[in-house]
């Protein structure tokens, strides 16, 4: 992600005097809270350790089941058990820590773009845009971690059963990489157009008539329905090559010697998380290109004059 500037200050929006300006940074905020953020990432990893456990112990039960045997069923007992109790205390301090974090961070951007001289309707605006760098936090670093355990390690997991599974699901990288390249693109383009919009609604309901008004907001969903659309068209694209991989992955596991029962219900389950991965990439994409946009309109010395925004 580019940045406005590449010194920035160890604090994510240090106080602003005269004409200095404020550029909020992923790495500034970061640095300002790391400590809440470790913790609950650490308590999100160990979470993500038990959930990669799961389909292993699924299969290990089910084998031992049709077996007369339970030694599975209580490692699948203990594999659950530990996956929730972890996940409750991560979920519970989440919102204690992210919700303090964005507190400080509205306050000081407020103050920071009223230091600047900036028209109301545009704090107002980037105030509430700023939320979206304590939900990339909060939301996007755990999906990024998740994704990781999803696709690494539902890989490695799959290459304890046939190491060909790890190459068969590969093969899905590279398209990947080439759809979510033009759909970064795309989203960049259509994330600026909406937020010039968003930036001139507090001027437009304050001063416009009704048809300002609804004019604005049927702009501004323009944007939204387009944005939905990329996402729509890359996600639509994406499942074909996934189809074609899944069916791939269960033809060569199934027909490659006699797998017991509860080995194909756990590489099923493993090719799946790596397909759950794989779909997460595009809303990462696309909040990627939402924050490049955003910290350049915090970091602005000089604004150009409200206006109405652009056409979609």
């Amino acid at each position: 992600m580019s940045q406005p500037s590449e010194q920035q200050p160890e604090s994510s929006f240090p106080p602003m005097t005269g004409t200095a300006t404020a550029s909020i940074t992923l790495k500034g905020l970061f640095r300002r809270h790391r400590g809440k953020m470790l913790l609950t990432y650490t308590l999100f990893n160990i979470e993500n350790l038990l959930r990669l456990a799961q389909p292993a112990a699924l299969g290990w039960a089910i084998n031992d089941l049709l077996h007369d045997r339970w030694t599975g069923v209580w490692i699948l007992v203990a594999q659950h058990l530990s996956h929730m109790l972890i996940g409750t205390l991560r979920k519970m301090y989440d919102t204690r820590a992210f919700t303090s974090i964005y507190s400080e961070l509205a306050t000081n951007v407020i103050t920071d773009q009223k230091a600047q001289q900036e028209a109301v309707s545009r704090i107002a605006a980037r105030s509430a845009m700023s939320r979206e760098y304590v939900e990339f936090f909060e939301r996007y670093v755990p999906m990024i971690i998740r994704s990781g355990y999803s696709i690494v390690g539902a890989l490695l997991m799959l290459g304890l059963y046939d190491p060909w599974l790890i190459a068969y699901c590969g093969g899905l990288i590279v398209p990947a990489l080439i759809l979510n390249r033009f759909y970064s693109l795309r989203t960049l383009q259509l994330s600026t157009g909406l937020h010039d919009q968003l930036e001139h609604e507090v001027d437009i309901i304050r001063e416009g008539g009704d048809a300002d008004v609804r004019d604005h907001f049927d702009k501004a969903a323009g944007w939204r329905i387009r944005l939905s659309d990329a996402e729509a068209i890359n996600f639509s694209l994406m499942e074909l090559f996934i189809l074609g991989v899944m069916i791939a992955c269960l033809v060569r596991f199934c027909s490659s010697g006699t797998p017991e029962a509860g080995d194909i219900f756990a590489v099923f389950r493993y090719v799946l998380m790596f397909m759950m991965g794989m779909d997460t990439v595009p809303r990462l994409v696309e909040q990627m290109s939402r924050l490049k946009d955003i910290g350049k309109r915090t970091g602005r010395r000089q604004m150009e004059k409200p206006g109405r925004g652009q056409e979609p």
